[in-house]
């Protein structure tokens, strides 16, 4: 007998004497309706505010009904009707260049690393990621550009968007869907025939004659997201939008309002990603996102909260303030330590969040990675991030991930890394989806979870669901409603790991995992959930959750991951 088949044999047996308990959610693959490699959850439909009031457990509560579908996770599968629609996108090969963000791996404002094809990619890798392994990364990253630059008007399509039960733009090349206000309404971008990046919320956004444009979230009347002065490929300068209807946008200024916004070639940015308005305050609003702060020749890109000065239905450029984001701005005690920050969602409390990514000349703890923080009042002149840290962020290794999303019980979902390992000049790290109920609102939802952050591979192990959900390990959580639905990709391998363990292979190591778009669906019933976290079965340096089956790391180095963020 091998040793890996009696490292599962004793995982079984282990998890057959425990007690019969089970999980928090069930794990529902989607349909896509497109045709694609990989498929990734972007996006979830929000819930009924009045449901929300009347069942503040959301999906917990068994006694809630959203229309005629009941909450209750057994009622829910791939051939159901409708519930919380699911939106999602494809990826046949590593995009390159982020169909989603501004500048080039969110930090090359002036597009140098792009400019320079093959070494440009390495270089990036090398200087900022710092991975030994930066000449497979950057040739994956660098072929998947290298289709795009040599498709002209029309590049072959990487990413059919598709809303779960629904058809959406499928006419349209590279659609990127970065949020849902409905079941039919879609938030995002895609390629046109005149440029890389055509905002869109359903009907197409005026933004101008041959400019780039990327949308990010809609609020009543309003939608944010970008503008970019660039056509083509390039972007050049941008700054944060915001669309009221069909009137024309409005471009806010960047953080220096008399800079022209270059320095040395070196091209000033700005962003919103998200936007809510406050009822608790005559309606005035925030815009989160990062802002340009000129410095010398240098355009630092840093996480930033516009805040409206008068409240009401001014959104005059004139009447925002643009806080930089301490803690998380590039410059810190004279060193440079952040290359990029960003501040991803807020909600209703007025509790944001966001991630910084340390520069490459100040690794920490062995990475330069992505730095995951909450902002707990972003009414503030000052704002401030504090980084998630103890417990699953565990100090050795950081929170290095990718933030996804808050809703209104101030639940986070995101990706962080699972590994310890030396990043920088070693391998990456591997990483899985978490969930941290922060400052809950809901005492009982929050005792759920035991009031504490959690790899969310730990959620889907134990009951009736055990088999079911064994198909499957949530590698990202991109999105939560305030219902508790939340929208992941996941690695399945179909049929079941060979055990229940976190990182247990499939098909003996054998088999190839494949990527799907699923959701998470509470499990109602009280008597019927609990959390069983899933044991680990070989020697990783890992904290409580899991790592990337073997076949997937092959698939995901392939293809490379896709990310955005969404409200």
């Amino acid at each position: 007998m091998s040793s890996k088949l009696q490292l599962t044999t004793l995982a079984v047996l282990v998890s057959a004497a425990l007690p019969a308990q089970a999980a928090l959610y069930k794990v529902v693959e989607v349909t896509p309706g497109v045709s694609g490699s990989e498929y990734y959850g972007t996006a979830i439909q929000p819930s009924d505010k009045a449901l929300n009031t009347s069942n503040p457990l959301g999906c917990f509560d068994p006694t809630l009904v959203d229309g005629s579908n009941s909450c209750d996770a057994s009622a829910e599968n791939s051939s159901s009707s409708l519930f919380f629609a699911l939106a999602g996108e494809t990826r046949n090969w590593a995009e390159g260049v982020s169909y989603r963000e501004e500048v080039a791996f969110a930090i090359d404002n002036s597009f140098d690393y792009i400019e320079d094809g093959y070494d440009g990619f390495e270089d990036y890798c090398f200087f900022q990621l710092g991975y030994s392994t930066c000449e497979y990364w950057a040739s994956n990253q660098w072929n998947g550009w290298y289709k795009e630059l040599n498709g002209g008007t029309t590049p072959p399509n990487n990413s059919a968007a598709f809303i779960e039960a629904a058809s959406f733009k499928s006419s349209e090349v590279n659609v990127i869907i970065n949020s849902l206000v409905s079941a039919a309404e879609a938030i995002g971008n895609y390629h046109s025939s005149t440029t890389r990046n055509q905002a869109f919320n359903s009907a197409d956004l005026a933004n101008g004659t041959g400019k780039q444009s990327r949308a990010w979230a809609k609020e009543d009347t309003y939608t944010v997201g970008s503008i970019s002065s660039g056509a083509g490929h390039i972007n050049n300068f941008s700054k944060a939008a915001i669309w009221d209807g069909s009137n024309a946008p409005i471009e806010l200024d960047w953080k220096n309002t008399s800079d022209n916004g270059s320095g040395n070639d070196i091209y000033a940015q700005g962003s919103a990603r998200d936007l809510i308005i406050d009822a608790n305050d005559s309606e005035r609003m925030y815009i989160v996102g990062y802002n340009s702060t000129a410095d010398g020749d240098s355009r630092l890109m840093q996480a930033t909260i516009f805040k409206q000065k008068t409240p009401g239905t001014d959104i005059s450029k004139s009447n925002w303030d643009s806080n930089t984001v301490v803690n998380a701005q590039a410059e810190i005690g004279g060193d440079f330590i952040h290359s990029n920050s960003v501040v991803t969602n807020i909600n209703e409390n007025l509790v944001a969040v966001g991630q910084a990514k340390r520069s490459g000349s100040y690794p920490q703890n062995g990475a330069v990675a992505n730095r995951l923080f909450v902002i707990s009042d972003a009414s503030s002149s000052t704002p401030s991030a504090s980084f998630l840290s103890g417990g699953i962020f565990f100090a050795g290794a950081g929170a290095g991930g990718e933030m996804g999303g808050i809703n209104n019980f101030n639940e986070i979902v995101g990706r962080i890394d699972i590994e310890n390992n030396r990043e920088y000049e070693g391998k990456q790290r591997r990483q899985r989806a978490f969930i941290y109920p922060y400052a809950p609102t809901e005492a009982t939802r929050g005792a759920i979870f035991q009031n504490k952050a959690w790899i969310i591979d730990n959620l889907t192990n134990g009951g009736s669901l055990s088999s079911h959900n064994n198909q499957y390990r949530i590698y990202d959580a991109s999105d939560i409603n305030d219902a508790g639905v939340i929208s992941a990709t996941a690695l399945k391998c179909a049929g079941g790991y060979d055990s229940v363990a976190s990182d247990s292979y499939c098909g003996n190591g054998s088999t190839n995992e494949t990527v799907v778009a699923v959701k998470l669906v509470p499990i109602s019933d009280p008597a019927e959930r609990s959390i069983e976290s899933r044991p680990l079965e070989n020697s990783t340096i890992e904290r409580q959750g899991g790592s990337l089956g073997f076949g997937a790391m092959t698939l995901l180095g392939l293809f490379g991951f896709m990310r955005k963020r969404i409200k």
